[in-house]
């Protein structure tokens, strides 16, 4: 009888070491999924955030190319670096009063359509290597920018010009037929050069 009970209690240990085993397991492939999860989150942050400061740099190198055009267009001559002519025709002489103003040109989409006042960053200036880094080559979209000029209301009354950047990360879907992008990453960025008159 003794012999009985001592291999029924050994049977009851491999019950027990198996349930146990099985609960670990179970628990370690919930944390192996949990980390997976956590780590594919982490992962689309960071692309995001890529993304997004691409963009953002876009938009920056669309705004200082369009700064260049409109110092020389207040100087009275056409910015042709980059192998560009007929930039000076292409601001718009429409004066608004501030970026708020609702003529203000970059408001209206069918004002970023290609062959209208936008101006598009040419490939060699936004493709240039600074000091062997080559990251603003990657650019599949080109940056765009519109100047309009903007007379204020204020006193001392400031001339100058609204200059608008739009950038694009390589995941944006920019249509220049429209002027619309329907998803990805874009940038905005204005400012506003003026002269005291």
């Amino acid at each position: 009888m003794s012999n009985s009970v001592h291999h029924h209690r050994g049977q009851a240990q491999r019950g027990v070491v198996l349930i146990i085993t099985l609960i670990l397991v179970v628990i370690l492939s919930l944390l192996g999924t949990f980390a997976i999860r956590n780590a594919t989150q982490t992962e689309r942050s960071i692309n995001g955030i890529r993304s997004a400061e691409v963009a953002r740099e876009a938009a920056e190198t669309a705004l200082r190319f369009c700064e260049q055009v409109a110092i020389f267009d207040g100087d009275g001559k056409d910015y042709t670096e980059y192998g560009q002519t007929g930039l000076r025709a292409k601001i718009i002489g429409t004066t608004i009063a501030s970026e708020s103003d609702g003529q203000a040109a970059w408001r209206t989409e069918a004002n970023w359509v290609d062959g209208s006042n936008v101006i598009t960053v040419p490939t060699a200036y936004y493709k240039k290597d600074i000091a062997g880094n080559t990251e603003a080559a990657q650019l599949q979209i080109a940056p765009r920018c519109l100047i309009q000029k903007i007379e204020t209301t204020s006193t001392p009354k400031l001339t100058g010009y609204l200059i608008t950047g739009r950038g694009f990360a390589n995941n944006a879907n920019f249509t220049s037929s429209t002027g619309k992008t329907n998803r990805g990453a874009e940038s905005w960025m204005q400012s506003v050069l003026t002269r005291g008159s």
